[in-house]
Formats: structure tokens, C-alpha cells, sequence
């Protein structure tokens, strides 16, 4: 029995749904089910009690599930203890991303990776999503951050096939109104009712900017683009003065900004109909041995998503 398994047991545990588990996991659903299934065997009896749609923990699963996070916070410091014995001189982990790593958490996971292993030296390269999966491709980096969507990006079944994605955060386009906008108090909007107005996009060159260029077209309408930028927050406060409205992504929004925008609610998000789904991935060559310190990076992340490793707690203010 393989001792990950523990750790697969202790997420379905708490998402109590198989899809939820695998997507924290990394893992396809049918794996997932396949290695409780196995570990109920090996144990000797069911550790859930499944419907159709969600899974609960049987009483035998509620009497394994404090082991079971033992040996899987366990597993998490014995490899971690390991990784730093053997590597006890600095190791360079070369990654290409696109600029969004606080808004999904991932500037965290990357604090927490070098808290746990400090001889690691992340060095990260940020540009657009096309540049960084040319970068993976060609070597220039071990692992690449970057969004995608199956139906916008310029797809290449060669490329994608050479390399295995891990999808690390989903996130959906909405529109970005200011507050007496017509549109503000609407549940959602189709693109076509936004056929007259301004916009303001992520910055031209950008899978965001072709993304939302190419929903519009096939909405029906040439977006008339008054402002692009790399900086969300000149993006917002375009919006804020009601000058235009925005295409962003949920996430974009979710994250603190550090302009002061005042008291009342600058803005709206409405969600967008028919979605517009992404995902960002974690992704490398699928031929490539992958050096022991990204191995451990992307177990990290895995074991971060998974709720199995403690957030970074801030430092304390000086005075």
C-alpha cells in the first residue's frame, strides 16, 4: 500500500466529494477512488459511506482519520528532513510564471517551500503564458506557472502533449462596472450588452487581452479598447471613474490592492454568461527527469492544496 494514500484519504475526508479531492490532488478521480478503495482493503473495512453525488465518513473512517493525518503530516517531515540532509549545499530551481502569483496563492506555497527547504534558491522569470510554455519547452526553465483555457489559446497538440499540466487554481472572466453602471445590479451579463461601451484590458500581447478581443468578436461587436495595462490597479481605477469597464479575471479582484479606493464600493464584478473558464497550471516537460528540488516543489504544492502543510504565518510588525 502506498503511504500517499493516507494524505488522499485525510482531503476526501474533508471535501467529502471525490472531484473536489482530486482537483486538490492532482490526481484524476477515477485514481482517487481506485486508492481509497485499496486502502479500505488493505485496512479491512469501508472508510466512507457514498451516494451518488458526495461521500461521508463511515464510523470506521472517523476512528482512522486523526491516524491518518498523522502519517500523512508524517510522510510531509521525514521528506522534507530527508531533502535537507542530502542537499545541504544552495540548489537553483529555475521557474517561469505569469505575473499572478499572489492572486492564487502561489507566492504563499513558495514561501512555505523555501521556509522548509532553505538551501533551495527559486529563481522566477515572469512573462505571458504562450512565452512561458516555449520557455518549459525549451529547457530555459524546469517548471512553468501559466494559464490556460481550452477554448481561447492557441492550442499545439505537440506541445501540449510534451507536457504533463497540473491544474493548480480555476477562475472565470467577469465584467468590472462602475457602481451607477446600468448593468451593476444584473445576476450576469452576455458580452453583446456590452457592445457600446469602453474597455480596459490586461495589456495587448497577453493570452488575457486575446481572450477577451476573441470573446467579444465572437459575441458579435470589435471592442472599442480605450486603456490596457499591466497594472490592475490603473485598470480599476479607469473603472472607478467611470470611464469605462473592465474584463478581468475573479481572482484579480479577490486579491487586496494597495490603492485606497474609499470607503464606498468602487466597482462591480458580474459574472459573464456563457463562462469563460481558466486554469493555472503547474506544468513540465513530460520527458524530463525533473531535478530532486522541483520534484519536492511540486509535492509541496500538492501537500500546500491538499491542507496538509501549515500557511506561512506573518512576521510580527516592528516597532
Amino acid at each position: 500500500m502506498d503511504i500517499s494514500y493516507f494524505s488522499e484519504f485525510v482531503v476526501l475526508a474533508e471535501t467529502q466529494n471525490f472531484w473536489a479531492a482530486s482537483d486538490r490532488l492532482f490526481i484524476s478521480q477515477s485514481a482517487l477512488s481506485k486508492h481509497i478503495k485499496s486502502l479500505e482493503n488493505s485496512l479491512g473495512a469501508p472508510l466512507f459511506d457514498r451516494t451518488s453525488r458526495r461521500v461521508s465518513l463511515s464510523e470506521f473512517g472517523r476512528e482512522m482519520l486523526p491516524y491518518a493525518q498523522s502519517i500523512a503530516r508524517t510522510r510531509c517531515d521525514y521528506e522534507t528532513a530527508a531533502f535537507n540532509f542530502l542537499h545541504q549545499e544552495n540548489v537553483a530551481l529555475e521557474i517561469a510564471s505569469i505575473p499572478v502569483l499572489a492572486h492564487y496563492n502561489i507566492t504563499e506555497a513558495l514561501l512555505q517551500f523555501r521556509q522548509a527547504h532553505p538551501t533551495v534558491q527559486v529563481n522566477i522569470q515572469e512573462t505571458d503564458t504562450l512565452q512561458v510554455r516555449e520557455m518549459v519547452l525549451t529547457r530555459e526553465c524546469e517548471i512553468a506557472i501559466y494559464r490556460d483555457t481550452p477554448t481561447y489559446l492557441e492550442h499545439d497538440p505537440d506541445k501540449e502533449n510534451r507536457l504533463v499540466k497540473l491544474p493548480y487554481a480555476r477562475d472565470q472572466l467577469i465584467a468590472v462596472l462602475p457602481p451607477n453602471h446600468p448593468l451593476s445590479t444584473a445576476s450576469h451579463i452576455r458580452l453583446a450588452q456590452l457592445a457600446d461601451e469602453n474597455f480596459a484590458l490586461i495589456h495587448t500581447d497577453t493570452l488575457p487581452y486575446n481572450l477577451c478581443l476573441r470573446a467579444c468578436q465572437e459575441a458579435g461587436f470589435q471592442p472599442r479598447i480605450i486603456f490596457t495595462s499591466h497594472n490592475l490597479e490603473s485598470i480599476l481605477d479607469t473603472v472607478r471613474k467611470g470611464r469605462c469597464v473592465a474584463l478581468l479575471f475573479t481572482n484579480h479582484l479577490n486579491f487586496p490592492h494597495y490603492v485606497d479606493f474609499g470607503s464606498t464600493p468602487p466597482f462591480v464584478a458580474v459574472p459573464i454568461t456563457p463562462t469563460i473558464e481558466t486554469v493555472v497550471y503547474l506544468s513540465y516537460r513530460r520527458d524530463d527527469t525533473l531535478s530532486s528540488a522541483a520534484t519536492h516543489f511540486i509535492d509541496f504544492c500538492k501537500q500546500a492544496r491538499a491542507g496538509l502543510i501549515n500557511r506561512v504565518e506573518e512576521a510580527p510588525d516592528e516597532k
